[in-house]
């Protein structure tokens, strides 16, 4: 009765600070980031062809040239579609498998990378990435492709403890001769947590490196991200769920999520919609699947850049990085010096007392995986953040 009674405590603590943190676990540069949330509304298009039934990514080559694919267990050939919804062209990538093909990016010499690394259970170790040339220099209706197979740095497990299960990627972009692969979060309790990755966008076997993550939404439908791009003139990084698009602008380097974070909020919701992409620099196509007998869309959205309904919010008092972390994790918080740092488990236990004045780098090597709290103290405020040892 003992074992089921704190178990039960264990859950409820977590969802108990998972729901109390949930507005305020977003990444922002202590001071100065503002997240902002804008109601967003978009238009269909047109429907998309019976050929194309479970549209799961987008690569817009020009406003009427729109190349698309089908996800798990469909045609290993990616399609290009017109504004009115007309097949165009279909290329079969003849050495590919289509075992969970999520999304498409496009590098700047108009190479193709169509991401197989949709990973619902957590357990895959084929994930892999299939790089093709511009498919404007494809004379025939097939194409041979390099590929760019990898696994995750933080997996050690296939599949890992439900909590742990953010593994599944169904979100990359190109950047700056890099790959970058933004997952999408299975955990149960679900934390809200997206997981940001880097990869060399190169032929070969290369070991994903975690750089970052950030906090998305409460629960699955509007914490779990389903396709990505960035805008090569502007920089601009989106993220789409199935309620809204998370834009983040202005970041250093490849900090995505030290940027500018705007919440675009979808006034009605589109369906299940798993592609984006950018057309201009403040207009974007998405795409849905279809189900049953109900096509899937092609939608248009332009973002309000008149600054009118935006509403903001001030950043929160701290934020823990990277989240979840195997080795380290930083405290980015523009809090006194003195603040009292306590990190805690779940039962009550504290592994870590200190202030910040003696670092903000914390070496948790030593900590088993699981759920932690870390606590900043002092004379005015108590404030806690849940993050994951992994």
């Amino acid at each position: 009765m003992k074992t089921k009674s704190g178990a039960f405590l264990a859950i409820m603590l977590i969802s108990a600070i998972v729901s109390a943190q949930s507005q305020k676990k977003l990444n922002y540069n202590p001071g100065s980031i503002i997240k902002t949330e804008i109601d967003l509304d978009y238009r269909i298009i047109t429907e998309l062809p019976s050929a194309i039934v479970e549209s799961s990514g987008l690569a817009v080559q020009n406003p009427n040239e729109i190349w698309t694919h089908e996800d798990s267990g469909n045609t290993n050939e990616i399609y290009c579609i017109d504004t009115t919804g007309q097949l165009k062209r279909i290329l079969k990538i003849t050495n590919a498998t289509n075992v969970d093909w999520e999304d498409l990016t496009v590098d700047s010499q108009g190479r193709f990378y169509i991401s197989d690394a949709g990973n619902n259970n957590n357990k895959r170790t084929d994930l892999v990435i299939y790089r093709i040339p511009n498919p404007d220099d494809i004379a025939s209706g097939s194409v041979t492709a390099e590929k760019i197979e990898f696994s995750y740095e933080d997996q050690t497990e296939f599949p890992p403890p439900k909590p742990l299960r953010n593994f599944d990627c169904e979100a990359i972009i190109w950047h700056e001769d890099s790959l970058f692969l933004f997952t999408k979060n299975r955990t149960n309790p679900f934390n809200g947590f997206c997981k940001l990755y880097k990869l060399p966008a190169l032929p070969g076997n290369h070991i994903a490196q975690l750089i970052d993550s950030v906090y998305i939404g409460s629960d699955a439908q509007t914490g779990r991200v389903t396709s990505a791009d960035i805008n090569r003139s502007s920089g601009e990084l989106v993220l789409l769920t199935s309620t809204k698009i998370v834009s983040f602008r202005n970041y250093p380097g490849n900090d995505f999520f030290k940027g500018n974070r705007i919440d675009y909020n979808f006034t009605s919701l589109p369906g299940q919609v798993e592609g984006i992409a950018f057309v201009t620099p403040n207009k974007l196509y998405m795409s849905s699947e279809g189900s049953g007998t109900q096509p899937g869309k092609l939608f248009e959205i332009v973002f309000d850049i008149t600054g009118e309904n935006h509403i903001k919010h001030e950043p929160p008092v701290f934020r823990v990085f990277p989240n979840p972390a195997i080795d380290y994790i930083t405290i980015d918080t523009a809090k006194p010096d003195d603040s009292q740092i306590l990190i805690s488990d779940i039962s009550g236990q504290f592994h870590y007392i200190s202030t910040l004045e003696n670092g903000k780098t914390i070496n948790i090597s030593g900590l088993s995986n699981g759920f932690y709290i870390l606590s900043l103290l002092n004379d005015n405020t108590h404030s806690s953040r849940f993050w994951i040892k992994q």
